[in-house]
């Protein structure tokens, strides 16, 4: 006879039920982890103190005097953007070499045009491939624009690009396509956009790859013996938006600009993490300098037409940009008196993030309109026939080309540099490095101790700087010799275990979350939270040691102790305990232990490190000058 499974399994139920058999051993969850565990910050709380801190650091856009008095702001800003963001620390032969150039075969059509396949520097050692549409026709001077594109695997080859080129050399236009940087042929780890913060730990803009790649491929363009250097264009989708509006705000002799759901202002970016992006579409510094709106307004009095999405499932949607990234540039334009100069558009078919017919034949109206003085509807050449096959369009490149790693290894190969000067001095180098900031903390909230196992447990909400809430979490054991505050990467409840080995052998325990860290850390991408901080000019790792220093000497003020030792967890929460030590100077401070600690700040620039891991490590310019023997001779008390 058998016996059906669901029969068996009803009838064990029904004997624990009323305990004939003994129920399974369940244990009950550690107190201590329960205490350690509890919200002492809500998500939401942490989401809005982030968003609070980063809005309160963008630069308004403000109206000048005159258009003229725009025209000198404009240069003003555009000068510190490329000085102090795009070429900061980027040696000479990067930022004015020429192009080399090696041409290839050409793609011969039977539709009026060809395809020049070619490849150019855009530094020493980072070739770019690239594909030139060129009218059969050439006489006279004829209108050039660069196309460049977002985050597409294939690349260049991509149909809707393919096709705009197309009908651009139909339409007597010279058009460069370019293969961006980390797609199509240049996908490769070594070129993972975010890899660029390598070159930011040297010293060194990760930008600055991104924006000579561009700015050598327009070079290559005006270049051809038939560009027309005052019919100069730039477009793009998305990451290819945002290339458009890099370029064409900072490089004047781009002349006229169609970026396509590609940027906003950084406002629109905080309250809808979708348009965040990438690292180099926020890169340091440059907010607290300019935002998006502002490389908008330096377009005046150059034609500017944006094209958004209505329905876009990836970033930028429409209604969501208008009213923050467009319409605040209206006035200057209309200051200038060429408000018909600047346009925008919404695309509703499909709707989606595209740049397909519809918003191309914006492109081709708003060129026409400005290039030639025709202003009508500019319906596509039908050329679905002519997209060329990947494969034929690939472009043959050095076997060794550069990438972020190999740059990066090249860049820290003499670092870090000897620094002259005092202990004290070389301390101020830190901090500015660091953009350190002293923290004053109080406390929100500090409950009186309450046994858990034996040991006196208190938990703190802790103020720093009235911007900032930290949890925190004091636990002792009842013989208190010394102090200990704790970082743990994963929070202070990922270190139970220690936490209570700690106070059972005599320490005093307070363990806290600094900003990205445990609570503390808003909902969404760790690397994103720390990039909306980096480019509105402050550093998370200098937030996040000076808190670390804050809390250190809070612990030792309000237990009368003569000072702390700090235990940090993972090699995020070991980089900011050494930088809080060498801040401190051993005054508070007395010895800091690490666990998972890296063993040198250049492992940071190995191929499997990630900025998205660990984004803090990669602070400007930390590696110049200090590695963690550096740091730690810092930590050393002065005699």
């Amino acid at each position: 006879m058998k016996i059906k499974a669901h029969a068996v399994v009803f009838t064990l139920l029904c004997l624990l039920f009323v305990g004939i058999l003994p129920a399974p051993d369940v244990p009950a969850q550690d107190d201590l982890t329960e205490a350690l565990s509890q919200q002492l910050l809500e998500p939401d709380e942490a989401a809005a103190q982030h968003k609070a801190f980063v809005l309160s650091r963008i630069p308004k856009l403000e109206p000048a005097e005159s258009a003229e008095a725009w025209q000198q702001e404009a240069a003003r800003i555009r000068k510190r953007v490329l000085d102090e963001v795009v070429f900061r620390g980027v040696p000479s032969k990067w930022r004015d070499a020429k192009p080399a150039v090696v041409w290839d075969k050409v793609i011969e059509t039977e539709h009026g045009y060809r395809i020049r396949k070619l490849r150019f520097e855009a530094l020493p050692g980072l070739w770019i491939p690239a594909l030139l549409y060129e009218p059969n026709k050439l006489d006279g001077k004829v209108p050039v624009v660069l196309n460049v594109n977002g985050h597409e695997k294939s690349g260049k080859s991509v149909g809707y690009k393919q096709l705009r080129c197309i009908n651009l050399a139909k339409r007597g236009f010279l058009a460069l396509n370019l293969e961006w940087i980390g797609m199509g042929q240049l996908r490769t780890n070594g070129l993972s956009h975010n890899h660029l913060a390598k070159l930011d730990l040297c010293g060194r803009s990760g930008l600055s790859v991104f924006f000579l790649a561009m700015q050598r491929g327009l070079d290559v363009l005006l270049d051809h013996e038939y560009a027309d250097h005052e019919r100069t264009a730039v477009t793009g989708l998305s990451g290819g938006g945002w290339q458009s509006i890099i370029l064409s705000s900072l490089d004047t002799r781009v002349r006229l600009s169609v970026p396509v759901a590609g940027h906003s202002a950084l406002a629109q970016r905080v309250a809808h993490a979708n348009s965040v992006g990438d690292v180099e579409q926020n890169p340091c510094d440059m907010v607290s300098i300019a935002d998006y709106v502002h490389l908008n307004a330096l377009m005046v009095p150059r034609p500017l037409l944006l094209i958004y999405n209505v329905h876009d499932s990836c970033c930028f949607v429409a209604h969501t940009v208008k009213p923050n990234t467009y319409e605040p540039v209206i006035p200057f334009y209309e200051q200038a008196g060429v408000a018909n100069r600047l346009g925008y558009y919404e695309n509703e078919v499909p709707g989606n993030h595209n740049y397909e017919q519809d918003n191309r034949s914006q492109l081709y109206r708003f060129l026409n309109m400005h290039f030639f003085g025709v202003d009508e509807q500019s319906r596509e050449i039908a050329s679905a026939n002519e997209v060329q096959p990947h494969a034929d369009l690939i472009v043959p490149l050095p076997d060794n080309n550069a990438d972020f790693h190999t740059l990066a290894a090249d860049a820290a190969n003499d670092l870090p540099k000897s620094l002259d000067g005092s202990v004290e001095e070389r301390r101020e180098r830190l901090k500015q490095i660091l953009r350190y900031h002293p923290q004053e903390l109080s406390a929100d909230l500090f409950t009186g101790p309450k046994d858990v196992d034996g040991l006196m447990v208190r938990r703190l909400r802790l103020q720093a700087n009235g911007e900032w809430i930290l949890p925190a979490i004091v636990v002792e054991g009842a013989k208190v010799d010394r102090h200990v505050v704790v970082l743990a990467e994963g929070g202070f409840a990922s270190q139970v275990a220690r936490i209570r080995e700690l106070a059972e052998s005599g320490s005093r325990v307070m363990a806290i979350d600094p900003i990205l860290i445990g609570q503390t850390n808003p909902p969404g991408t760790l690397y994103q939270n720390a990039v909306l901080l980096a480019t509105v000019g402050e550093r998370p790792l200098g937030i996040q040691s000076a808190q670390v220093a804050a809390a250190s000497q809070y612990f030792a003020r309000i237990f009368v102790g003569d000072g702390v030792d700090i235990e940090a967890y993972g090699p995020r929460s070991s980089l900011m305990a050494r930088c809080a030590a060498a801040v401190d100077g051993g005054d508070t401070i007395h010895a800091v232990k690490t666990n998972g600690e890296v063993n040198s700040l250049k492992d940071f620039l190995l191929p499997n490190a990630s900025y998205n891991n660990t984004p803090e490590a990669f602070c400007f310019g930390l590696l110049e000058y200090f590695d963690l023997p550096q740091l730690k001779e810092l930590a050393t008390k002065s005699p």
